[in-house]
């Protein structure tokens, strides 16, 4: 009986610790510009997010900049679809800079002064002109410090072409469908 006992309460407590429970019942929500780039990409985010740890992920689309820094400010907003161009603009350098190099200025002053993270960015758009990456606060970084590695594997996806043909399909549901079956597809959901 007593070998029961310390068996059944084991296992409650390594149930209670588990990893895969960690993320359950958190709200993340992704802050977005309303464009269809912007809509896809946060409809892929949010659908790997939520498949993989159970977080619920709202988006939440804003009709300018600041609009969006307001909210990231004030805590709303956890996740930022992002794109160079923008950010150059939101800290006051110039737009003509090389895409490297302004992801790099963007990554420091972005970690400086407004106390976000730049992660892995999925890709170009626009000819490869600007690149586009998922910005988290620190906060979010901090209750969820597996997400980057997650988000990782969404890097570089806007070079598919799969990517492309999904974006000229979205549909009435913003997406929705064709992300989950893109992420099925590639088996990361």
């Amino acid at each position: 009986m007593s070998r029961l006992f310390w068996a059944l309460l084991l296992a409650v407590f390594a149930l209670s610790v588990s990893p895969l429970n960690a993320c359950v019942g958190k709200t993340l929500h992704i802050g977005i510009i309303d464009n269809p780039t912007e809509q896809l990409l946060a409809e892929l985010t949010s659908q790997l997010i939520t498949a993989r740890t159970g977080t619920t992920v709202k988006i939440d689309r804003f009709k300018g900049q600041q609009e969006l820094y307001n909210a990231v400010k004030k805590g709303e907003i956890g996740l930022v679809i992002e794109s160079t161009d923008r950010a150059m603009e939101m800290i006051g350098k110039p737009r003509e800079t090389p895409a490297k190099a302004a992801l790099e200025t963007a990554r420091s002053e972005y970690r400086k002064s407004l106390n976000m993270i730049w992660l892995e960015p999925y890709g170009q758009v626009q000819g490869g002109q600007q690149t586009v990456a998922p910005v988290i606060t620190s906060d979010i970084l901090n209750s969820l410090p597996a997400l980057p590695k997650l988000l990782q594997k969404l890097s570089g996806i806007t070079a598919d072409a799969a990517y492309a043909r999904m974006l000229k399909a979205r549909g009435d549901d913003g997406g929705k469908k064709i992300a989950r079956d893109f992420l099925k597809n590639r088996k990361l959901i």
